[in-house]
């Protein structure tokens, strides 16, 4: 019997720099993961302030995503401050024993382990522009001393290949930056038929939002996004 997502063509929404490791798990699945950046990066307004928290000292740096951590190294280079990250994939561009969640990854993750950690600790975080603030509250209510500043801004691409949607059978989402952008690009009735999966709550509340119809919602992380996507073309067959 053919697994759920064998054959299937993918339509990987990821900002490029980050789409290969959504499509290695897609690979192991049989599937066949079609490229379509619906994000892109651009520098945040912080930059120089960001150089400055770390020439003054801090006690920790949470990094929250894969591009957090490759443009801060870019900026700031070698330091000693250790680093809490928020899964394995954004933990293995950064140096040194990083902090990584015990169970699962995101956010909810991290800071049921760092909670007990840092109160009174010096912690940067260094965010996208309108990422989520679950990071920094809760590092606040467990009595961090939190540096919040913008590394990135998620942006939409000037244009896309719409041809990349031609066939395809399944569309996946990891944050509502890259629903937003697929309706910019495509428009939401270019999902209309495809199963549709996301990664977590707010990402499936907002294609909702968008008129896109989800089929199946998984949990804060990739492999659990592909769990959903087999969940969704079940659905859509059904």
């Amino acid at each position: 019997m053919a697994a759920p997502l064998e054959g299937k063509r993918v339509l990987v929404t990821r900002a490029a720099e980050e789409a290969s490791e959504l499509e290695a798990l897609l690979r192991e699945r049989a599937a066949i993961p079609v490229r379509f950046p619906c994000i892109a990066f651009e520098d945040g307004p912080d930059l120089a302030e960001i150089v400055q928290s770390i020439q003054k000292g801090q006690d920790l740096i949470v990094v929250s995503s894969p591009h957090a951590a490759r443009r801060l190294l870019e900026l700031i280079g070698r330091t000693s401050i250790p680093f809490a990250a928020v899964g394995q994939a954004t933990a293995a561009l950064l140096p040194g024993e990083v902090i990584v969640p015990r169970g699962g990854s995101g956010a909810a993750a991290l800071l049921a382990q760092l909670a007990p950690l840092v109160r009174g600790k010096r912690v940067l975080l260094p965010r996208a522009e309108q990422g989520t603030s679950a990071l920094e509250s809760g590092l606040r209510a467990a009595g961090a001393l939190v540096e919040a500043l913008v590394l990135y801004r998620t942006v939409t691409p000037r244009s896309a290949d719409l041809t990349a949607l031609e066939g395809a059978d399944a569309l996946s989402f990891a944050s509502g930056s890259a629903v937003r952008g697929f309706v910019a690009l495509a428009g939401a009735a270019a999902a209309r038929n495809c199963a549709v999966a996301c990664i977590g709550a707010s990402t499936a509340e907002a294609a909702l939002a968008a008129g896109i119809r989800v089929d199946a919602q998984g949990g804060e992380g990739l492999p659990q996004l592909c769990d959903a996507l087999s969940l969704a073309v079940r659905a859509r067959k059904g």
